[in-house]
């Protein structure tokens, strides 16, 4: 954990964003290579296992991540408790016997996994994870600020590429969401 105060931007549950102040990264940020091992664990960077101990705060078990296939693009989801309690939320808003909750609900809960770092740092992938993302011998962690994706490398690097370009495209988006925000301090009125 670092030891410094550093600000960060989360977004409230009003989805307005506003600046955070506590004592340590919240966010998952950076992009990091690393290799799947021989017994097939993977070590969690440092950086990512802070932020999940940040977020998870005093839950029983701040020393794991939870992960699920995304249902958006080849690639793993994860995140630390406060994730699992933003989309338990986001889905309990939906009307108990709709279908719309319950394929929302399949796709976040049926496939999530709930894995526990060893004493190095490092968990274990299931298959079914892997071979969604396609990812074989080597992945990429990417911060996403609240949540982080793990992907394979080459894919990845597509991903970003258009991603970059999209918002180039999309930047005049920025400065309407920084009006609503209002300056860090701000009450964003």
């Amino acid at each position: 954990m670092l030891s410094q105060v550093i600000p960060y931007w989360e977004i409230r549950a009003d989805g307005r964003a506003q600046i955070g102040m506590e004592g340590g990264v919240t966010a998952f940020m950076s992009t990091i290579t690393s290799k799947i091992d021989a017994k097939g664990r993977v070590s969690v960077p440092s950086v990512f296992r802070s932020a999940i101990a940040a977020q998870n705060g005093d839950v029983a078990s701040p020393h794991g991540i939870f992960v699920y296939p995304s249902f958006t693009e080849n690639a793993i989801e994860g995140g630390g408790q406060s994730l699992m309690n933003d989309i338990g939320a986001m889905v309990d808003r939906l009307d108990l016997f709709t279908e719309e909750r319950d394929a929302l609900a399949t796709s976040l809960f049926a496939d999530s996994h709930h894995l526990t770092f060893d004493v190095d740092g490092r968990v274990s992938l299931p298959e079914t994870l892997l071979a969604h993302a396609n990812i074989d011998k080597s992945l990429c962690f990417v911060g996403l600020g609240g949540k982080f994706q793990i992907w394979d490398p080459d894919r990845f690097a597509a991903f970003r590429a258009n991603a970059r370009s999209m918002a180039l495209e999309k930047r005049t988006m920025l400065r309407s969401l920084s009006a609503q925000a209002g300056p860090p301090g701000s009450s964003g009125q």
